[in-house]
């Protein structure tokens, strides 16, 4: 299941967002209702500095790389009181990519039926408003050819996909895709381009 959250679970989750512009969780090592430890791509907004961030949910944080205002980091942190008795209270399971931009997060759970019925309904309880974007039947197999993928490339492949880019005849055109995603038609065709490549390959290696 994939949902969108929006509200008042943000502040609880990222109190910095307004220093960001986007905040994008690509690996978990970590996940307790206590602690967390991931790597992650953080786009900053203008005038802030990736030190700045560091708080509460981020108390330690090491740069891997830096071009202009995007950051890959290690992050360490804590939960608010608020998520952590959330987390404590189910077993969530959770897939790459975990995406904050603006005033949203998007994220997918992986679960029983039963499972993501009661998350979801608690989160609303909570006034969370979670947004539910797709359900679908998990496959391991599948998701590990989505692992191929940076989180970017399967966030637009999905985008481009949902959208019906692909589809014959299209939906929607390369141009008008861009626009919805807020970025060049250049720079979409070349993340689709890598995306389908990677996939591609990905897929001959593991039947060859």
């Amino acid at each position: 299941m994939t949902v969108r959250a929006a509200g008042n679970v943000l502040h609880c989750c990222i109190p910095f967002a307004g220093m960001v512009e986007r905040f994008e969780v690509i690996s978990i090592f970590n996940f307790t209702p206590a602690a967390h430890t991931e790597v992650c791509n953080i786009t900053l907004a203008d005038g802030n500095s990736i030190e700045g961030i560091k708080g509460d949910f981020i108390t330690d944080l090491i740069v891997l790389r830096n071009e202009g205002r995007d950051y890959t980091c290690l992050v360490k942190g804590k939960f608010s009181d608020e998520i952590s008795r959330f987390i404590g209270k189910f077993d969530l399971k959770l897939e790459y990519p975990i995406i904050f931009e603006g005033d949203t997060c998007q994220f997918s759970m992986v679960g029983s039926s039963e499972e993501l019925f009661n998350i979801v309904k608690a989160a609303r309880e909570n006034g969370w408003g979670f947004e539910i974007l797709s359900v679908q039947k998990y496959d391991p197999h599948v998701s590990s050819v989505f692992n191929a993928l940076t989180g970017k490339q399967k966030e637009i492949l999905l985008q481009a996909y949902n959208s019906g880019y692909f589809e014959h005849p299209r939906r929607i055109d390369a141009g008008e895709l861009a626009k919805k995603i807020g970025m060049h038609k250049t720079t979409l065709l070349e993340h689709l381009h890598k995306a389908e490549k990677r996939l591609i390959g990905h897929i001959i290696e593991q039947t060859s």
